[in-house]
């Protein structure tokens, strides 16, 4: 007897292992498929991040093409990714190179130098009259397109306080164009032109 209960002890202790192997090897199997699924979705939005790069890449190439403005920018000039002080560096000029002028806002020019584009501080940009004619045209253009902002949102404003003004005034007017009187029961009503009582809001009477 003490034997068979030794030997009955082992077999569910033998299969409670097999169950925990089975289990173990259960999650490991789901693991593994979890890992593919992050491996492919890895693997897609690298894929992305590529073809967002290709298409600014192009859009950067475009921009040279079409644009025939160049300077001179000095030695030392720092070639930045954003056009901020605390913007990281792409590349300090060693020497004076000329760089191709796409856009200027707000004291940066934005530049292209060979395959590498980015933004300067105009501050490393040689002046000349073609480069000055540029920056002046840029900042009037947005001052225009500033002004024209401004200029919509004031006459969005005015027609909202107009039409404020308006409602109230009606208000006002037909408030004032009947007596309203306040029932034994809290109501308000007028006497309309029939002689009978009408029910309003009550808080026309207030």
């Amino acid at each position: 007897m003490k034997h068979f209960l030794t030997y009955l002890t082992f077999l569910i202790t033998l299969c409670s292992y097999s169950q925990t192997d089975g289990k173990i090897v259960e999650l490991e199997n789901q693991k593994k498929k979890f890992e593919l699924e992050v491996q492919k979705l890895t693997d897609s939005i690298n894929g992305i991040d590529l073809k967002i790069a290709q298409l600014k890449s192009k859009k950067f190439m475009d921009k040279i093409k079409d644009s025939s403005l160049t300077a001179i920018a000095r030695k030392g000039a720092k070639l930045k990714k954003d056009s901020s002080v605390f913007a990281d560096i792409i590349t300090i000029f060693k020497e004076d190179k000329e760089v191709i002028i796409l856009d200027y806002k707000e004291g940066y020019f934005e530049v292209c130098q060979g395959s590498l584009c980015g933004y300067m501080s105009e501050i490393w940009i040689k002046r000349s009259s073609t480069t000055s004619e540029f920056t002046k045209s840029k900042e009037t253009e947005r001052k225009l397109t500033s002004g024209l902002k401004s200029k919509s949102i004031s006459y969005s404003s005015s027609l909202k306080s107009t039409k404020s003004s308006s409602t109230k005034y009606k208000t006002k007017r037909y408030r004032s164009s009947k007596s309203y009187y306040r029932g034994p029961r809290g109501g308000c009503y007028y006497i309309n032109s029939n002689g009978n009582k009408s029910y309003v809001s009550r808080s026309l009477c207030n």
